[in-house]
C-alpha cells in the first residue's frame, strides 16, 4: 500500500521536474529478477521505481538509513541496508531469499554513483545473486544530467537468461556474468 502511493506520489514530482524518454519494456516478467542499472544520480532508484510495473527493492547503502527519517522511508519503500566497506553473508543471504521469493531486486553494480564507466568498477555480487537466486538480469542504462525539465532518458536492454552461463565454470562464472552485464548496460562490444 505504502508502496503504490509513494509511487504515485514520486511519479508526479519526476514527471513535473523531468522529462523522461523511456526505450523498452517496462513490464516485467513475474518471475524472479535482478534489475541493474548504471547509478548517475540519488534520483536514480526513484526513477527505477516509477517506470517498472512491479515493486523494487533495493539495496542501499547503510549511512542512508542513519537518518531516521529516511530509514523509515526507505525500509517502508521495500529497501534494505548493506555496508559497501564489509558485506557480510546475511545480506546477500537476505538478497538471494528475496529474488527466490519472486520479488524484483534493484542493484546498482558499480556500488555507487560513478562518473568515468570502467568494467573494473563492476562487482561481482550482483552476478553472484542472480545467479544463486536463479534470477534474469535486466540491465537498465540511464542518461541524463538531472536538470530542471531536462530530458531522462532510460534505455531497458533484453534480459540476460542466468541459464545462458550453466556451462561456464564456476571459477569464472560471475565474472562472466558480470562482464555480460557491463557490456549490455553501457552496449559495450
Amino acid at each position: 500500500m505504502f508502496y503504490r502511493f509513494a509511487r504515485f506520489l514520486m511519479k508526479i514530482v519526476f514527471t513535473i521536474k523531468y522529462k523522461l524518454d523511456i526505450h523498452g519494456n517496462t513490464r516485467l516478467p513475474e518471475t524472479p529478477l535482478v534489475i541493474c542499472a548504471n547509478h548517475i544520480n540519488l534520483w536514480d532508484p526513484i526513477l527505477l521505481a516509477i517506470i517498472f510495473d512491479r515493486p523494487i527493492r533495493f539495496m542501499a547503502k547503510k549511512e542512508l538509513f542513519e537518518n531516521k527519517i529516511l530509514g523509515f522511508l526507505l525500509y517502508k519503500f521495500g529497501a534494505f541496508p548493506v555496508d559497501r566497506e564489509n558485506v557480510n553473508v546475511k545480506t546477500i543471504k537476505d538478497a538471494i531469499k528475496l529474488v527466490k521469493n519472486n520479488e524484483v531486486l534493484g542493484i546498482f553494480p558499480e556500488g555507487t554513483r560513478v562518473k568515468t564507466v570502467s568494467e573494473e568498477n563492476m562487482k561481482t555480487g550482483v552476478a553472484m545473486i542472480a545467479s544463486r537466486a536463479d534470477a534474469d538480469v535486466i540491465p537498465v542504462f540511464i542518461k541524463s544530467d538531472y536538470k530542471f525539465r531536462s530530458t531522462v532518458e532510460v534505455f531497458i536492454r533484453e534480459k540476460i537468461a542466468i541459464s545462458n552461463f550453466d556451462d561456464v565454470s564456476k571459477d569464472i562464472k560471475n565474472k562472466e556474468i558480470t562482464k555480460a552485464i557491463y557490456k549490455n548496460i553501457y552496449k559495450v562490444n
